[in-house]
């Protein structure tokens, strides 16, 4: 399979503290951002049926479920889908690659910082779009290589062999648009996160206000960048 083999066994390992960071201030502050830049690129999901490629412990898809989607989702990390089956949510053992679904099926398909994992990002955005339903909304955030946690992550991966990030690939906001182009129609983007990996106290508790300039004025450059729009016809 083309999947980070290598990433995949990691992810395995790390299933029970992989939730633990987004209980930290920092982690809860940046869920928190994040979320509202997904959420307004989703819509109204109520009653909609949801596919979270690379749904990992579910800690997103939650707040799916939450918001009235019958969330269904896929990952290669079994411990992980243990997890986020425990949190009352449809899971399936899968790859982005490869998604286990017929073509048609959700109304809208969403994958999170799971594509910097892929050897075929390519493949991984074609069977997004296949199986979402015509028009179907979809959604792609992954970390970006030119944010200031991006940089941080992926000098600390050069040098330390078992970081976490190490093996990721990284997008720029640019890439993630053109790789997304033949297959998404009616575009649009947004970015989340604007600090540091460890910012000072000041600047979480001004970190809403930080958005509000970052989205406007530095969307290229947020942790995360997220493009979202409808499958093509």
């Amino acid at each position: 399979m083309l999947y980070n083999l290598m990433m995949e066994e990691k992810f395995e390992s790390i299933a029970n503290e992989y939730d633990k960071w987004f209980d930290t201030p920092i982690g809860a502050t940046v869920k928190a951002l994040e979320l509202d830049a997904i959420l307004g690129l989703l819509g109204d999901i109520t009653n909609k049926k949801l596919l979270e490629v690379g749904i990992g412990t579910g800690a997103f898809a939650v707040e799916f479920k939450k918001r009235g989607a019958e969330v269904y989702g896929i990952d290669p990390a079994n411990n992980m889908l243990e997890i986020a089956q425990k949190r009352g949510l449809i899971v399936k053992f899968g790859y982005g690659e490869a998604v286990p679904f017929e073509d048609d099926t959700f109304d809208a398909v969403i994958s999170i910082t799971a594509m910097e994992n892929s050897k075929d990002p390519d493949k991984f955005v074609k069977e997004m779009v296949r199986v979402a339903k015509p028009h179907g909304t979809i959604v792609i955030a992954v970390l970006n290589l030119f944010s200031l946690m991006g940089i941080s992550r992926r000098i600390r991966g050069l040098f330390i062999k078992d970081d976490f990030y190490r093996g990721m690939h990284f997008y720029t906001y640019g890439g993630l648009r053109r790789l997304a182009k033949n297959d998404i129609c009616f575009v649009h983007e947004t970015s989340a996160v604007f600090f540091n990996q460890s910012p000072p106290q000041f600047v979480l508790s001004h970190a809403q206000a930080l958005e509000k300039f970052g989205r406007k004025y530095l969307k290229p450059f947020g942790a995360l960048i997220i493009i979202g729009g409808k499958k093509c016809l």
